[in-house]
C-alpha cells in the first residue's frame, strides 16, 4: 500500500542546490549596467582617494595661483578664485554629495518601510491615517519647504539631511504599501495566518523580503535625485555647511566669473551630470532586470 509522506519526510528530502550562476541572477549583464558601474566606480574612487593624496590643495589659499585654467602644471582642472585646486575641490564635493545622499536614502528606506508595512498589512483606519500623512508630505513643494526650513536654521549636515529625507520617504512608503497589500493575499501568507503566525513573524519572513528588490532599484535612482537636490540647495547657498564643499556651492563660487573663468562653474557641473547619469544607468538596468524576473 502506498503511503503518503509526512511533512517531516518531505523536509528530509535533499533538494539540489541551485547552480552558482543563479546566485547573481538579479545582476543585469548589459552594456547599460557596466557603463553605469564604471562611471559610479570612478566617481566614488575619486571622492575617496583624491582628497587623501592632496589634502592641502582644497584648503590652501594662494592668490598667485588664482584662476589657473585647466591643464595648468600641477592643476589638471585649474584653480578657483582664491587658488584652490579644482580637482580636489570637486572630489570633496562628490564625497559630500555621496555621503548626504546615502544617509538620506538609508533613513528614507527605514521610515518608508515602517510606514508602508504597517499601512499595507494592517489596513483600515491605520492605513487611512498613514496614507493621508504621506499624501500631505508629497503635496508639499520640495524647494519651498527646503528654503523655508534651511533659511532659518544653522547650516549643518543633519538639518540638510532631515529636509531631504522629508522629501524622499513618502515614495518608499507608497511602494512598500502596494507590495505588502499584494503579498499578504498570497496563499502561503494566508496559510501562515491560519496556523497562528504572529504579524511580526509574517512581516519579517515574507513581507520584508518581497519588498527588497523594488526598494533597492528605487534607492539607486533616488541617490542620483538626492545628489541633484543637494547640489541645487548648495548653489542657492542653503545647502551643506561651509566646511563641507558641495558641487552646488563650488558652482555658485564661479557663477559671477562664468564668462571669463568658466571652468569654476562648468567643470563641477559636468562632474554632477556624469555622476547622476552613471547612477541612473545602474538604476535603469536594475529596474529592467527586476521587471523581466517579475519581482518589481
Amino acid at each position: 500500500m502506498t503511503t503518503v509522506p509526512s511533512a517531516h519526510d518531505v523536509d528530509d528530502v535533499a533538494v539540489p542546490a541551485a547552480p552558482d550562476t543563479q546566485r547573481f541572477a538579479w545582476f543585469p549583464r548589459t552594456t547599460t549596467m557596466y557603463a553605469g558601474l564604471a562611471i559610479v566606480a570612478v566617481a566614488t574612487l575619486t571622492a575617496i582617494l583624491l582628497p587623501l593624496l592632496a589634502p592641502a590643495s582644497a584648503t590652501v589659499v594662494d592668490p598667485k595661483r588664482a584662476y589657473l585654467p585647466p591643464f595648468s602644471p600641477g592643476h589638471l582642472l585649474g584653480t578657483d578664485q582664491v587658488g584652490r585646486d579644482m580637482a580636489v575641490r570637486i572630489a570633496l564635493g562628490l564625497r559630500t554629495s555621496f555621503t548626504i545622499a546615502i544617509t538620506v536614502i538609508a533613513i528614507a528606506i527605514v521610515v518608508g518601510f515602517l510606514v508602508g508595512l504597517l499601512s499595507g498589512y494592517f489596513g483600515g483606519f491605520l492605513d487611512t491615517v498613514l496614507m493621508r500623512l504621506t499624501d500631505v508630505q508629497m503635496a508639499l513643494p520640495f524647494i519651498v519647504l527646503a528654503v523655508a526650513v534651511l533659511s532659518v536654521s544653522e547650516p549643518s549636515f543633519w538639518s540638510l539631511t532631515a529636509v531631504l529625507t522629508l522629501a524622499m520617504w513618502p515614495t518608499y512608503a507608497r511602494v512598500v504599501r502596494s507590495a505588502t497589500q499584494l503579498e499578504k493575499s498570497a496563499d502561503y501568507v494566508r496559510a501562515s495566518v491560519a496556523m497562528g503566525a504572529r504579524p511580526g513573524r509574517i512581516i519579517r519572513r515574507y513581507l520584508l523580503r518581497s519588498n527588497i528588490s523594488a526598494v533597492l532599484v528605487l534607492a539607486v535612482l533616488d541617490v542620483a535625485a538626492v545628489i541633484v537636490y543637494e547640489s541645487t540647495l548648495g548653489f542657492l547657498g542653503i545647502g551643506a555647511p561651509p566646511d563641507m564643499p558641495s558641487l552646488g556651492s563650488i558652482m555658485a563660487d564661479g557663477k559671477q566669473y562664468i564668462l571669463v573663468y568658466w571652468w569654476i562653474t562648468v567643470v563641477p557641473g559636468i562632474a554632477l551630470i556624469v555622476t547622476t547619469v552613471g547612477l541612473n544607468l545602474v538604476g535603469i538596468a536594475l529596474r529592467s532586470r527586476a521587471k523581466s524576473r517579475g519581482v518589481a
